[in-house]
Order: structure tokens, then sequence, then C-alpha cells
């Protein structure tokens, strides 16, 4: 998927995918957020800690 074709992702819920992408250190993700994360491919919800997916650390990459 291109750049252009990503799903839109507000700037509150991007900055939420760069504080997962930080592993253990993350800070406190709001519910609705991960709940998106999760269900766009972008995160995965592993023993209470998120994690990003293949398609997450894309996404990281393509930008907001």
């Amino acid at each position: 998927m291109t750049a252009d074709h990503l799903p839109a992702l507000s700037p509150d819920e991007f900055e939420s995918l760069r504080e997962v992408g930080k592993g253990e250190a993350q800070r406190e993700i709001p519910q609705l957020h991960w709940e998106r994360l999760v269900g766009l491919g972008y995160a995965l919800r592993r023993l209470g800690t998120l994690g990003l997916t293949a398609s997450g650390i894309h996404r990281l990459a393509a930008g907001k």
C-alpha cells in the first residue's frame, strides 16, 4: 500500500502509534487509539502491552 492509500490517522492517533513504537517505555495510550491501531493492523496487543506489526513499522516510516 502506498502512502496515498493508507487509512487516515488523526495527529493524536499517529502520535500514539509513535509511542507504541518506543517499546516498553510507552506512556498510556488512549483505549480508542489502541483499539483503532489494532483494528487497522498496525499494532498487536500481547500480555497487556502493545507492539508494532510490520504494517505499523511501515506506517511510521511513511509518516502521517
